[in-house]
Formats: C-alpha cells, structure tokens, sequence
C-alpha cells in the first residue's frame, strides 16, 4: 500500500526513522540495523546496541514524517473536520487547496474516494510526492482552479482552504449532494464574515463557526500543570451543509 515498509522508534530519544527497503540493513546515520531484524515487528538492539521499537508505520507515523512546504492544517482542527462530517468509506470527497496534503490525506485515509484540487506548482509537486508516500489509491490529483468549477458530483464532502472560498461557492452548491457538507478553513475572521455574507444567497447554510484550542498538561509525581505553551489560533472552521 506504501512505500514505507517499517518505522524504527529510538528508545532513548524517541526519534522516528523511515524504512523503505527490507532487503538492505539500514543506517541511521549514527548506527546499523541489520536487515534480519527489520523482517519484524518488536524491540530490538542495533550495531551499537541501541534499542528501537521496529513496527509497520500506521497512517500517524506518516502524517509526522510529511514534507512540508505552506502551512499546514494541523491535527486538533483535522479530527474535528472528521467528526463534525461523518464521512466514512463510501463518501466522495473534493479538498481545494492541497498544500502539503495533510488534510487530504488524513480525508483519504477514511473515505472512499477524494479529488484534490492545487494550482500551485511547488504545492502540487510537494503533494504529489506527499501522496507517494502514503501510498493511498483512492486520491486524484487536479493541478486545476477550483475557482473555475468542479467536475465531480453528488459529493458527500467539500473542504475549502483557500484564500477566497466564496469565489467556489456557486461551483460547490452544484456539486455537492442534498445534505452534503462544506467546511471552510481560514485565518481571519474578515474572511469568515464576507464568506458567510456569500453564502447567505445559496442553499448552502452555515450551521458553526468553531477555533479550536489545544493545551497540553504536564504531569509528573507531584507536579499537575498545564504546559506554559499552548496551541492556540491556528483557523477558523466554517461547518455548512446543503439544504
């Protein structure tokens, strides 16, 4: 499915390196796993007797090892996309603005066909080699303007991260399926504002408009305390459906 064949996890430092090949020993820079030991899953000593973790890489071992090259959408803000929509294994899905691919990706891991639409070169290409990477079959890749139409149709899901989403709006009502949803993701609310002002004259409705905040907690012995630094303002999340 991939080209990534095993992840190999440093005890000590928790550093995570990539296997593709399972037919060469690997080298870490540092230090030599033999090939034999990559042929499994489990904990084991490397030339200089280090301990790894050696596992298959699961979806979120590769997500942390994307190339990256515009901002990306960050985790806290993808798992509310997927729980707000439901979308599951048999919904078509179009993301405008594929950037590096993290929301893409993270969309095509669980539905069963998506279309991605990138017009810039660099982002395109960063995709492309992003999608590689995952090996995922279920993704189509557009170096097309969603501004100018979407071919697809009955769509269970739009996702626009775009600098002008409301210039997609009337292209996206056709496409999208009665019910269907479109998530809107955006830096500033002045955006927000002439986003929703376009959408008031569609059938598209604005149901919630959501910034998600994310705090860790450090808890050792006795010490109970959230982390100094949080992960804060990221995007707002326009959540619409088709009615």
């Amino acid at each position: 499915m991939r080209n990534i064949e095993r992840i190999a996890i440093e005890k000590s430092t928790g550093k995570t390196f990539l296997v593709k090949d399972l037919d060469q020993e690997f080298h870490t820079g540092e230090d030599i796993i033999a090939k034999k030991l990559l042929q499994k899953e489990g904990l084991i000593s490397s030339s200089k007797g280090k301990e790894y973790l050696v596992l298959k890489p699961q979806f979120s071992d590769l997500w942390n090892s994307l190339q990256r090259g515009p901002q990306i959408m960050i985790q806290k803000d993808i798992g509310l996309i997927l729980a707000k929509t439901g979308i599951n294994r048999d919904s078509v899905v179009v993301d405008a603005g594929g950037g590096s691919g993290s929301l893409c990706l993270s969309l095509a891991n669980i539905c069963g066909k998506i279309t991605v639409y990138e017009t810039n070169p660099e982002h395109y290409a960063l995709l492309t080699k992003n999608v590689s990477l995952f090996g995922l079959k279920n993704m189509l890749l557009k170096q097309e303007n969603v501004y100018e139409g979407i071919s697809e149709q009955e769509l269970d899901l739009i996702t626009l991260d775009l600098p002008e989403p409301w210039l997609a709006l009337n292209s996206a009502e056709q496409a999208l399926r009665c019910g269907g949803h479109i998530v809107v993701y955006l830096p500033n609310l002045h955006q927000v504002k002439k986003y929703i002002d376009a959408a008031k004259k569609t059938a598209i409705k604005v149901l919630e408009i959501i910034e998600l905040l994310e705090r860790k907690w450090n808890i050792d012995d006795k010490i109970m305390r959230p982390e100094f630094a949080m992960l804060g303002h990221t995007g707002f999340m326009v959540f619409c459906r088709k009615f």
